[in-house]
């Protein structure tokens, strides 16, 4: 039995959908799905929003999606106190 896997060629490279990294093209899709959802300004919202996250994602250093959702308490890191403690002591 073989089973074909396709080794990425560069391993520190995020997955990507055609041109788009696949946390950007997951803002993409979830802005799509609102847009269909509730209509209106959201239509508005689906064009500009991403195109903004995805221009500010690309100019900045690798692992500010992962910073920005840990900063809005979204995300934890591994072995790092919550965003919303006050103190902390190691």
């Amino acid at each position: 039995m073989t089973s074909e896997y396709k080794i990425p060629r560069f391993l520190h490279q995020p997955h990507r959908l055609v041109f788009l990294d696949s946390d950007e093209a997951g803002v993409l899709f979830l802005f799509l799905v609102l847009a269909v959802l509730f209509g209106g300004v959201f239509w508005i919202l689906f064009f500009t929003v991403p195109f903004v996250l995805i221009r500010k994602k690309r100019k900045s250093p690798r692992g500010y999606v992962k910073h920005l959702l840990y900063l809005v308490g979204l995300y934890d890191f591994k072995g790092a106190p919550s965003v919303f403690e006050k103190r902390f002591s190691e």
